[in-house]
């Protein structure tokens, strides 16, 4: 005799899981890709986006990095938000004015449930029109304001660091795609001309790239640690590097911590300050997490290059007390 079976349900799952999508996005966290439009930047989920659409899911993997960058050229900010609640959402409050840009925009980009709607009242007539029917060819999207949940979409306002990035991948909307280097041999200079196209110049004599328009910029993402020993290190990007050498400007040489094992891992990060000058190469390697988790718990990370340096200082004086005879 078969045992009794309960089917368990949660009523407001899809508006949970929307919520939640949305609110880890507003905050941030687990994003792993940055879309670029109108000179704004949005960081936003991988899975989420290759879920949405065939074409971006395509993107992503032809990457093959952890954070890429898509620069979409001809797609406003405004058009680019609203792609972006829909995503989330399932849903958004769009003017009739900028219904075609949205629907246009999602038609490039191959964004499920937008891609196949299509105006059933004119561009001419929009001025005339009380409201717009978007339909597919199975159902109807009807908008009721009552049951949108609204979640706001996240921007980046600051500009970007991306050093160390190339452009690999170019789509039907002069799109771009940026990721950091590993298996090519020489690394391209991204340049935003008045025309919002991306311009490749081929650079051969060195692997590092820095965007032309952008200026080094004081990171929050940059933090600091100490070895066992005392010794300085960096935490940047879920990656760990040690004090190679500082200049007399201050302008200081990071090397992942890797290069003193059998990987030999040659990435470098030069810094000034709490700004990334450049990045040099690409690490041969998975992330750090775990280094950097162990030195979280002991509450050992810095936001300061003085604090993380003080703390250095008291822990191999410690250890000099404890072993006098080793100097």
């Amino acid at each position: 005799m078969s045992q009794s079976q309960y089917s368990l349900s949660w009523e407001d799952h899809p508006k949970n899981i929307c919520n939640g999508l949305s609110y880890l996005q507003q905050n941030g966290e687990f994003v792993d890709m940055t879309l670029a439009a109108d000179g704004h930047f949005v960081k936003v989920h991988q899975v989420i986006m290759a879920l949405s659409s065939p074409f971006i899911k395509d993107l992503i993997a032809s990457a093959n990095c952890p954070h890429p960058v898509i620069v979409l050229n001809k797609i406003s900010q405004s058009t680019l938000l609203s792609i972006l609640e829909y995503i989330y959402t399932g849903e958004v409050m769009v003017a009739i004015e900028n219904i075609r840009d949205l629907i246009d925009a999602a038609k490039e980009l191959h964004i499920k449930g937008l891609q196949e709607m299509n105006l059933s009242v004119p561009r001419a007539e929009y001025q005339h029109a009380d409201h717009e029917s978007l339909s597919t060819d199975t159902t109807c999207l009807h908008i009721e304001e009552d049951d949108i949940p609204y979640c706001e979409i996240q921007k980046q306002t600051d500009k970007i660091n991306c050093h160390d990035m190339e452009v690999v991948a170019t789509g039907p909307i002069n799109m771009g795609v940026i990721q950091n280097s590993s298996d090519h041999g020489g690394l391209n200079e991204l340049c935003f001309s008045e025309g919002r196209t991306v311009a490749l110049q081929p650079e051969t004599d060195k692997r590092s790239t820095v965007l032309p328009d952008m200026e080094p910029k004081k990171t929050n993402t940059l933090q600091y640690t100490v070895s066992a020993q005392g010794s300085l290190q960096l935490i940047l990007n879920r990656f760990l590097y040690y004090l190679k050498y500082t200049k007399q400007d201050h302008t200081r040489q990071w090397r992942c911590v890797d290069y003193l094992t059998r990987t030999k891992c040659p990435a470098v990060v030069i810094t000034k300050g709490n700004m990334v000058l450049q990045r040099i190469l690409a690490h041969k390697h998975l992330f750090h997490d775990k280094k950097i988790l162990k030195k979280v718990m002991a509450n050992n990370v810095f936001t300061a290059f003085d604090d993380a340096e003080q703390t250095g200082l008291k822990l191999k004086d410690k250890q000099t007390e404890s072993n006098p005879d080793s100097e």
